[in-house]
Parts: C-alpha cells; sequence; structure tokens
C-alpha cells in the first residue's frame, strides 16, 4: 500500500509515497488535528477541534504493523495512523 514515508526538510509535511508511484503531501498541522487517538478525541468532544500550535513540525516517524505512529514538536505522540486512514486523509487533503 505505501512505498515511502518522508518528512520534508522543514518538517512541517509528510511525503506518502504509494505503491502505485503517486505521492501525496499532509501537512504536520492537518495530521495533527486529524489524529484519532483517546487524547485528540477527547481535545474534539470538549473543544470542538484540536488545537495545534503554529508551526507544528514532525520529529518522529515509526512504522507499526500496517500504519505509522508520527511524534509532533508539541509532545504529541499518540496517535498512530493506519495505510488506509493515511489515505483517506490524502483524499481529503493533499495539497
Amino acid at each position: 500500500m505505501i512505498d515511502n514515508l518522508v518528512a520534508s526538510d522543514d518538517c512541517q509535511h509528510l511525503t506518502v509515497t504509494w505503491e502505485s508511484g503517486e505521492e501525496t503531501v499532509l501537512s504536520a498541522a492537518c495530521l495533527r488535528k486529524e489524529a484519532k487517538d483517546a487524547w485528540s478525541i477527547r481535545e474534539r468532544i470538549d473543544n470542538g477541534e484540536v488545537s495545534v500550535a503554529q508551526g507544528i513540525r514532525i520529529t518522529g516517524l515509526t512504522q507499526i504493523g500496517n500504519g505509522v505512529n508520527i511524534h509532533f514538536s508539541d509532545g504529541h505522540d499518540k496517535a498512530i495512523y493506519p495505510f488506509p486512514y493515511l489515505r483517506e486523509l490524502s483524499d481529503r487533503f493533499d495539497k
């Protein structure tokens, strides 16, 4: 499904290279805002959305099974993005 994942030089975007050769680009802010971990879901319930610091960056990528755990400069490191969810986000938010 995914051939490669790489953060941009400024760490503010994630480039996803799909097995088909297609590339999509997602911003760190989008990924942080769309996280589906318990903390982010709770923030959406309480505040209507996840607040994201201006200039948020990707600080780490760890593949976990059929997904990736993304660490962010605000210290958030709980969300795992299954590859099908990255596809969905790419279809909605590719810049």
